[in-house]
């Protein structure tokens, strides 16, 4: 690929209306870090970005704009949302997810502040590197990260624990217009009686919109019989089960399950719906789900359909390290620099999905990588015509 003359009219356009947070010429410097972070293939390193820069805009420009203290990651992650939000129709039913999901970038070196090792659950490998929490807003095909927030080890003096960051993200949380609902997805690792207690309360002050949860439970829960729900999911008798089918979210393919509902009382979460589901019939206790919701006469099979919201947070997760190159910026003496290096990801993601939102339709399924290819596609036949344009004028010049 060869080096940028120029930053295309229809890139600032994207950026118009920004909060005016910035100095000096660091605002120019944004422009282009974000949409070389797109352009660039491989890896996205500072260097390598400034290897297809114009001359004006240096490697060490790129990186005082991350060294500089004055502005902050989420004011721009949560601008970025907020827009990207209004680029697509409402939602008819008036029903929007908001899905926490966290995941790690490895690293390998051992200076970096935030680096930590540990395992996310027991049927999972060790990792060394970077943790962080996202929060997503999804409906329909759409997915659109609306926090970040990176989880630094515990004997630093700023950490806090993954569920404290989680019910930060969703305090803060503005919804748009036009939304009636709003679910709270998670798995077990968010389900806490904070939490439920914090979705609770956004219920009771909240005046424009209705909050409920759909978490996987842990089974160490018990009811207000002192009862533990470890003990119906492995007594309860396989004719209890019922077969049923949930389209996917495309609706090309639909997914099969066993499902058994009840309703009972938890200690720290009241009058809940209790769902058990797993994928055969004759499919042991220790592989069966337990998923707890607050939903007013919700059945089995719309809680199952609901969880199955939380996917598309995986899969912001796989396009964030395979496409946009999480943390490749090599910033590491500061934890607010390493977290503007994760987060300048998630603002090109953002970007990416206001600049290709025509790409993106209702019902039908898309990807990131579709839509940086198509920006590319786009970004350099404008490269070329405009280099066409200044030869033609410096022709008519000489002539």
């Amino acid at each position: 690929m060869a080096r940028m003359s120029y930053l295309p009219v229809f890139v600032r356009y994207i950026f118009k209306g920004m909060p005016g947070v910035w100095k000096s010429r660091h605002l120019l410097i944004f422009y282009w870090l974000i949409f070389m972070q797109v352009v660039v293939p491989g890896r996205k390193s500072l260097k390598e970005i400034s290897r297809y820069t114009p001359f004006h805009i240096p490697e060490w420009r790129l990186r005082r704009l991350l060294k500089a203290t004055y502005w902050t990651l989420e004011i721009v992650i949560t601008w970025f949302a907020l827009e990207t939000v209004k680029c697509f129709p409402p939602p008819k039913d008036g029903i929007i997810y908001l899905v926490g999901d966290s995941s790690h970038k490895d690293k390998r070196g051992r200076e970096n502040p935030a680096v930590q090792k540990g395992r996310k659950s027991k049927n999972k490998p060790r990792f060394f590197g970077i943790r962080f929490v996202i929060i997503a807003v999804c409906r329909d095909v759409y997915r659109i990260p609306c926090s970040f927030r990176i989880i630094l080890p515990k004997d630093h003096d700023e950490y806090k624990k993954e569920n404290a960051l989680f019910r930060e993200t969703v305090r803060n949380f503005v919804p748009p217009c036009r939304a009636e609902t709003v679910i709270v997805i998670g798995d077990s690792a968010y389900c806490s009686k904070e939490n439920i207690k914090m979705v609770k309360k956004k219920n009771r002050t909240d005046n424009s919109c209705n909050w409920f949860y759909v978490f996987a439970i842990a089974r160490t829960w018990k009811t207000i019989e002192n009862k533990s729900i470890k003990n119906l999911a492995t007594y309860l008798p396989g004719n209890l089960y019922r077969r049923t089918w949930i389209p996917s979210l495309t609706g090309r393919k639909r997914k099969v399950f066993w499902i058994f509902g009840k309703r009972i009382c938890l200690r720290h979460a009241g009058d809940v719906t209790i769902v058990l589901t797993k994928k055969g019939r004759n499919t042991g206790p220790k592989n069966t789900k337990m998923i707890v919701t607050n939903l007013p006469e919700a059945t089995a099979r719309q809680v199952i359909s609901v969880y199955q919201r939380r996917w598309p947070a995986e899969i912001i997760f796989k396009e964030l390290k395979s496409a946009l190159g999480p943390g490749q910026h090599q910033v590491t003496k500061d934890v607010k620099r390493v977290e503007k290096s994760l987060g300048i990801a998630v603002v090109s993601y953002l970007f990416l999905l206001r600049a290709g939102k025509q790409d993106i339709r209702p019902g039908k399924p898309w990807s990131i990588f579709q839509l940086q290819n198509n920006f590319r596609t786009e970004v350099i036949s404008d490269q070329i015509e405009h280099k066409t344009e200044l030869i033609i004028k410096k022709l008519k010049k000489a002539a």
